[in-house]
């Protein structure tokens, strides 16, 4: 039997109710405190923050000040002109809604998935780092552009990178839907402490990288890019007829189809010892899972919507490697056991659930020009 859809009311009296389960007044005061949004005694309080970025109105970020003023006098008999709310929305503003979002969500990992103690014992910190883009209204091209290429086109992409054990926003950045993956997870690489765990998608797949958060005395876990060569030392040099080793003997490639090949359907087989790349050589830890037949069909679908989505082609080799999951770490199996990497490279999935909430309910694309400061407001509330 098929569930009735909840309504957008429906979904916010849920979302209400939960606020309210964890959070009393005095409890959202006091971190409002912490974020210097609440400095001294004011009428316009935490509680009435939450209550209009998220309960009040459906579509916040759509809404005028003045309207967004008249809804907090009716509901919250609080009196305010358009000015002095809009004066409201601050960074510090952001800062007490990410911390109120930030311990409702690791309250949900918390439940939904519980950590291997040696991750617990080892890990200083575990990082998850992604991203959502959007598309926004045309006129907001000259700050935003969109990923699309064109002047004309506005994105909007939110960089998060979270703090798995203690439920801590490390950073969250607002910029152009043109901004690349890449070079921000240069950037954060370089943030990254001794012992801590990274965990990256494949848009922030960069052999550089890792070696920085390598020589930091960190680790990573990581999708494979499969156009990256995988090799391990040739047991069988060859030399020149002076005794000189041929350099190009000193590996030899790795046939990933072979071992693909010859797993059954959710088998791992690991590679403790091979290296990354043709020409300068990345050492690293391998793990290959095998997919069912099921999830390979969905993948391979997938991809088939990409290539023409994005008027592009994968090459015949990415598309039959499609069985089969291939993870990357420089944690040693003392620190991380194979069975344990892909159930925690998984927990990205908080994440991009988060962002599909987003769009699917708070509709955080749909908004019309406002100042900047109000718009990063309304969508750390959303």
């Amino acid at each position: 039997m098929n569930s009735i859809p909840l309504s957008i009311s429906e979904e916010m009296h849920l979302l209400a109710q939960q606020l309210q389960y964890h959070f009393s007044p005095t409890q959202l005061e006091e971190l409002a405190r912490k974020a210097g949004f609440v400095q001294r005694k004011s009428k316009y309080t935490a509680q009435d923050l939450v209550s209009l970025c998220v309960f009040l109105n459906d579509h916040v970020s759509m809404t005028p000040l003045t309207r967004l003023c008249s809804q907090l006098d009716a509901s919250n008999h609080l009196s305010m002109s358009a000015e002095g709310l809009n004066q409201r929305f601050n960074p510090s503003a952001v800062a007490f809604l990410q911390s109120l979002f930030s311990t409702l969500l690791q309250e949900k990992i918390s439940a939904s998935f519980s950590l291997p103690c040696e991750c617990n014992s080892y890990f200083h910190r575990i990082l998850i780092l992604d991203s959502t883009v959007f598309q926004l209204p045309d006129p907001y091209a000259d700050r935003y552009q969109g990923s699309g290429g064109s002047s004309h086109t506005a994105g909007m992409k939110i960089q998060f990178e979270y703090e798995l054990k203690t439920g801590e926003f490390l950073q969250v950045d607002v910029g152009p839907g043109k901004n690349n993956d890449g070079l921000y997870g240069s950037k954060r690489a370089k943030t990254v402490e001794i012992n801590d765990l990274c965990i990256r998608d494949l848009g922030y797949f960069c052999l550089e990288d890792f070696e920085e958060i390598e020589q930091r005395g960190a680790f990573y876990v990581s999708r494979l890019k499969l156009n990256i060569r995988v090799y391990e030392q040739n047991q069988e040099v060859e030399q020149f007829k002076d005794g000189k080793v041929k350099k190009q003997s000193l590996f030899k490639e790795i046939d990933l189809e072979a071992i693909m090949n010859c797993l059954q359907s959710g088998e791992m087989v690991e590679l403790p010892e091979v290296y990354l790349g043709l020409y300068k050589k990345f050492h690293t830890r391998l793990l290959i899972c095998k997919l069912t037949e099921e999830q390979t069909q969905k993948r391979l679908l997938m991809r088939a919507k990409q290539e023409k989505k994005k008027i592009m082609t994968y090459k015949e080799r990415t598309k039959r490697l499609s069985a089969i999951n291939i993870y990357m770490t420089n944690a040693p199996d003392i620190y991380l056991k194979k069975e344990h990497v892909h159930d925690l490279y998984s927990l990205r999935w908080q994440i991009e659930i988060l962002f599909k909430t987003w769009k699917s309910i708070f509709h955080i694309d749909r908004c019309k020009p406002i100042k900047p400061n109000v718009l990063n407001v309304m969508y750390t509330g959303s």
